[in-house]
């Protein structure tokens, strides 16, 4: 099916024959992945650029003709000169950074022309209304329907239809030759873009006569290669020198741009190729002259001469002679330093793809040469994780405020967009929602907080993107002031695809962007709001309640080796009682329910790196301590491995096997034999709390058995019942929901959102009311006996903790159903 997206229904036969999205889903399969770029759905192209756009329009009126317009409809009562208002929409200016295949930019044009029609200023080229015709946006197409309701279809032989086709696609030519412009790293991708837009151009070629097609223009200049987060010259470049030195002006660069897309032929089409190249290497050369780094080395070298062409340097006393040999060696330094980092720059590696944003597009620059920014930057920027940039970060480091070392790279596409949008223009994407939570998000979320929040659609657990699990979010904001409040939904795994943005309104909240800090954003509706800061104000953060971090489950890089069964473990005990001292109770994840972790059906073989054992402590409690002794952490492999043997027997005998693959780990101890090193292995045997990080209800449990996990779960080293029964209630859950980063059907509880909830203090009796009744409760599991009733009396106590009143708890009560 070439006329849909993914899953979607066949179209009908005399709709288009050909839907360009097709191209860019084939691209994101072939060669797409590895760039971190992902296939953005049909319904969320369409509801970013609708809402955006619209926006965008309507301030551009309100800006340019001094009104007010609230939407559209005001705006279509305003407008009295048609000829006007086309100008003024075509001089909108739309940037996508990381265009892809031109997914966002189709979906713009189609909006653009969608948006005309309701303003009823669609015309053809002779100023004569579309007014017999309706065009709107459904499914991410352009739909063209007559008074009838009849889609429309091109018949060379009516005057009529030839009319509509020729308005058609003139209107996308003038709108992608002056509004739409995109980049890309990803060379396959730009022509995969460019070959999107000719096809939209394509849908509506018409014959200027009975044999001949019109022709196509150059549309391609508008869409880029270049590496959107990586320029040698900054966006505030003083071109003005550039320009009085050069014979060239940003008028003569527009004109050779515009030269080129309607080039009569091929040599005329070069022709203005080298004279667009010829003007930016000018541009770039001038820059370069203006450098700071260049000034400042041309002035030392002035120093350097001025100083060494003394005449009276023999006429120097002893002291002065050495006052001048200290500056002539230190300017030398100085320059040599300079030149060093002067030619590092230029054969920098990092500026094999630079993008030079500040003089790459003259649509966007003033006469002056003056770098304005676009009305809307908008799109899908990369996911890629910060291990896979590492050869970019030193650049990104210097360049870039919201830089962490653990950002993902989509953070910086956050503020290289702000940085090319114009003041009052709009930012709209598409990205991974971790940014409201996570560490590195910190200084995104403090920068974001700066601007205007317009609206965030968090889709929570709803897999957006077919190959990939991240969970995304729109965000929209203008590069102004922040005002009151901004628009707020979280998606619930429904099938809303469909009337997706008649969803997004139905379940939309406002929030106060002032009751939004740096620290982790929730994003909820006005009455969660208002309940999540109350509960704030009852406790504190569970890291600082602790005073101490959660901690993971043991990694032991050859699972088949160290995790054995019950029968094996029984084995290896029978045949060598000394082994017990180094096997211990192990848990997985699917072996623990709320409250109950009795069950143990796994047990782990615990040789930790260096390892002694104290045998004068009580029998199956050895303690271990990170301190091997002589006799055997100072012996070489084979020693130490004698040793072992004679030592554990048993253990050794089930070990020997796995050799080959323990050698091959790269997370052994000092040996094979030996799991990693663990500050905390002698944490498992104390008291705990532990909890499976993927989850889908509640299941926190208390274990003083010392078992220990693997990684599929974390403990809180607590002996705090009061906490457990807390986590496992309701309120708990809810708190969860909100920090926690949501997968399909539950939560993942990693640490350091986790460690955000609020913790409720307290009165001291409704403390020890929790903590009698959690007590009951695990007594009664090791017989497995029905614990419900007294669950639902802990969910009530829970409540009187954080001094929730009846609408508070309903509240509650309806996210944990």
């Amino acid at each position: 099916d070439f006329g849909g997206e993914g899953s979607e229904d066949i179209q009908e036969d005399n709709k288009t024959l050909i839907n360009a999205s097709v191209l860019g889903l084939i691209f994101e399969k072939i060669n797409g992945y590895k760039d971190g770029s992902f296939f953005t759905p049909g319904f969320i192209t369409m509801y970013m650029c609708r809402e955006t756009i619209r926006e965008a329009v309507l301030k551009r009126f309100n800006d340019i003709k001094n009104w007010n317009c609230k939407n559209l409809e005001e705006l279509y009562d305003k407008i009295e000169d048609r000829n006007e208002a086309n100008i003024i929409v075509n001089r909108l200016k739309i940037c996508d950074p990381a265009v892809g295949s031109g997914h966002f930019l189709v979906s713009a044009l189609n909006e653009i022309i969608a948006i005309k029609n309701d303003l009823k200023i669609l015309q053809d080229r002779n100023g004569k209304r579309l007014k017999e015709y309706h065009v709107e946006v459904a499914n991410d197409e352009l739909i063209v329907t007559d008074e009838n309701g009849e889609l429309f279809e091109y018949k060379p032989n009516s005057k009529e239809s030839q009319r509509i086709q020729e308005t058609l696609f003139h209107e996308k030519q003038t709108l992608i030759e002056n509004c739409l412009f995109g980049v890309d790293i990803n060379n396959n991708s730009v022509k995969i873009c460019r070959l999107r837009l000719w096809i939209e151009l394509l849908k509506n070629a018409y014959y200027k006569n009975a044999a001949e097609l019109e022709t196509l223009p150059n549309i391609d200049i508008n869409i880029k290669c270049g590496n959107s987060l990586v320029s040698r010259f900054a966006l505030d470049a003083d071109l003005k020198q550039a320009l009085k030195t050069s014979k060239w002006t940003i008028d003569s660069y527009r004109i050779a741009i515009d030269t080129y897309r309607n080039a009569e032929n091929k040599e005329q089409k070069r022709a203005m190729e080298q004279m667009i190249t010829d003007i930016k290497s000018d541009l770039k050369s001038e820059i370069s002259l203006n450098d700071p780094k260049l000034k400042k080395l041309s002035k030392l070298k002035g120093d350097l001469a001025q100083l060494t062409q003394q005449q009276n340097l023999f006429e120097l006393s002893s002291k002065e002679k050495a006052d001048w040999n200290k500056k002539v060696a230190r300017l030398s330094e100085e320059i040599l330093a300079l030149e060093i980092e002067i030619e590092e720059v230029k054969s920098n590696k990092v500026y094999e793809n630079a993008f030079e944003w500040r003089f790459e597009f003259p649509e966007v620059m003033n006469d002056n040469g003056d770098f304005l920014g676009f009305d809307v930057v908008l799109g899908n920027p990369p996911y890629i994780r910060q291990e896979e940039i590492k050869e970019l970060k030193a650049h990104l480091k210097s360049q870039y405020k919201l830089y962490s070392g653990t950002a993902d790279i989509y953070v910086f596409f956050i503020e290289k967009g702000f940085e090319i949008l114009k003041n009052g223009g709009i930012f709209t994407y598409i990205m991974p929602n971790k940014f409201m939570q996570a560490g590195y998000g910190l200084p995104a979320r403090k920068f974001l907080l700066s601007q205007n929040l317009l609206e965030i659609v968090d889709f929570g657990d709803y897999k957006v993107f077919d190959e990939a699990t991240t969970y995304p979010c729109i965000l929209r904001a203008t590069k102004e002031p922040a005002t009151t409040a901004f628009s707020a939904a979280s998606i619930s795994s429904v099938d809303f695809k469909e009337k997706f943005p008649d969803y997004v309104a139905s379940i939309s909240t406002t929030i106060n962007q002032n009751s939004l800090t740096e620290e982790t954003w929730v994003i909820s509706n006005q009455a969660e709001q208002q309940l999540l800061a109350k509960i704030k104000a009852k406790g504190e953060k569970l890291e600082d309640y602790l005073g101490r971090m959660g901690k993971y489950g043991i990694k032991t890089g050859l699972t088949e080796a160290f995790v054995i069964n019950e029968e094996t473990k029984d084995k290896l005990i029978a045949d060598d009682h000394k082994s017990a001292e180094l096997i211990k109770p192990f848990l997985l994840g699917r072996d623990v329910k709320p409250y109950d972790g009795n069950k143990v059906s796994n047990w782990l073989i615990l040789v930790p790196k260096g390892f002694t054992i104290k045998r004068n402590f009580p029998p199956n409690k050895p303690y271990y301590v990170q301190e091997p002794p002589p006799k055997y952490g100072n012996m070489e492999g084979s020693d130490a491995w004698a040793w072992f043997k004679k030592e554990y027997k048993t253990i050794a005998e089930h070990l020997i096997i796995y050799k080959e693959k323990g050698e091959a780990r790269t997370d052994k101890g000092d040996f094979w034999w030996e799991l990693r090193a663990c500050d905390y292995y002698k944490e498992f045997e104390k008291p705990k709390i532990m909890y499976q990080v993927l989850q889908v209800k509640p299941c926190f449990i208390y274990d003083e058995e010392g078992k220990f996990c693997n990684n599929s779960m974390w403990f809180i080293p607590s002996e705090d019942k009061v906490l457990l029964g807390i986590l496992n209630s309701k309120m708990g859950w809810w708190l969860i929901s909100k920090y926690c980063t949501a997968i399909q059907n539950g939560y993942q509880l990693i640490w350091k959102y986790f460690s955000q909830i609020p913790i409720a203090t307290g009165s001291n009796n409704i403390r020890l009311a929790i903590e009698a009744k959690v007590k009951e409760i695990l007594s009664l599991k090791k017989s497995e006996s029905d614990t419900s009733s007294l669950e639902n009396e802990i969910d009530k106590l829970v409540y009187q903790l954080y001094e929730l009143n009846a609408d508070e708890i309903q509240i509650i009560g309806n996210n944990a159903s």
